[in-house]
């Protein structure tokens, strides 16, 4: 496959800026950005030809359009947007306030669906592109006490399914990468919101199932497995990355299977004749 020029949001640490350093390792063109570029220096440095650091904050809509348009002015057009930024804390709906949900989902949805707005008109015209949004297994199961993070993330996996079936007779595809735990600056970077005193976290945590998760698997291996899928000719809508990830999922998706055969008849109707 020819070089393409990706771009990607939250360069600064983690799995946008692993995604970056094997992307230019490839010499396929990054545009890496991060609310402080600065952080991008060391990223950068050595690929002049191939690398373009910026400024953007998804939440601002005036950084969006100028690190679109510099992209563009750069290198002709955009072929892959990955949307990497993210935001989280830890709370329980109880004790989180309101503000730190509008604050998750402005990061989390409205800035990758507004990122996502700009760079779709010129995919749509070339009938080319891709779009991944790094999601979480936290979009499927509503793991306790990151209660508006994980809602963000359902949010993000409807709009991908969504946008996905929309753009697939146009030539562009749509993937939502879910991340189990990996090993990033993420988790100890969230907010926290200690629990009131009657809540037990540790069995709730083992209820739900992500207990034993620890620091998660190495970026770098999630990121490879990442771009294998998406060289696919059929690229998959929905990935799952991770041992832990796949595990969680199929335990909740046995409990979900298990309650629906138990209120079928009720789902049904049954009886309501």
């Amino acid at each position: 496959m020819p070089a393409r020029t990706w771009m990607i949001t939250g360069c600064s640490t983690g799995f946008g800026r692993v995604l970056a350093e094997i992307l230019l390792a490839r010499d396929e063109r990054v545009v890496a950005t991060a609310r402080k570029p600065e952080t991008l220096a060391d990223l950068v440095a050595g690929h002049d030809e191939l690398a373009l650091a910026l400024k953007l904050d998804i939440t601002r809509g005036e950084d969006i359009e100028q690190a679109v348009a510099a992209a563009k002015d750069r290198f002709g057009a955009i072929d892959v947007l990955i949307n990497n930024a993210g935001y989280g804390g830890f709370g329980t709906v109880d004790d989180a306030p309101i503000d730190e949900a509008r604050a998750v989902f402005e990061t989390n949805y409205f800035g990758t669906l507004a990122l996502i707005k700009a760079v779709l008109p010129d995919m749509i015209a070339r009938r080319s592109g891709q779009i991944v949004n790094i999601g979480s297994v936290a979009g499927q199961i509503g793991f306790p006490g990151i209660s508006y993070y994980s809602s963000s993330k359902f949010a993000l996996a409807g709009l991908t399914e969504s946008l996905g079936a929309e753009m697939k007779p146009l030539g562009i595809n749509v993937t939502l990468a879910e991340l189990g735990p990996f090993e990033t600056h993420f988790t100890p970077s969230m907010t926290f919101i200690p629990p009131s005193p009657h809540y037990d976290m540790a069995a709730l945590s083992i209820e739900s199932g992500n207990s034993h998760w620890g620091a998660g698997h190495d970026a770098r291996d999630g990121a490879e497995a990442l771009l294998a899928a998406l060289a696919d000719p059929t690229p998959p809508r929905r990935l799952i990355l991770g041992q832990h990830g796949l595990d969680v999922v199929a335990l909740h998706d046995g409990r979900r299977h298990a309650e629906r055969e138990k209120w079928l008849a009720a789902s049904q109707l049954a009886g309501t004749k």
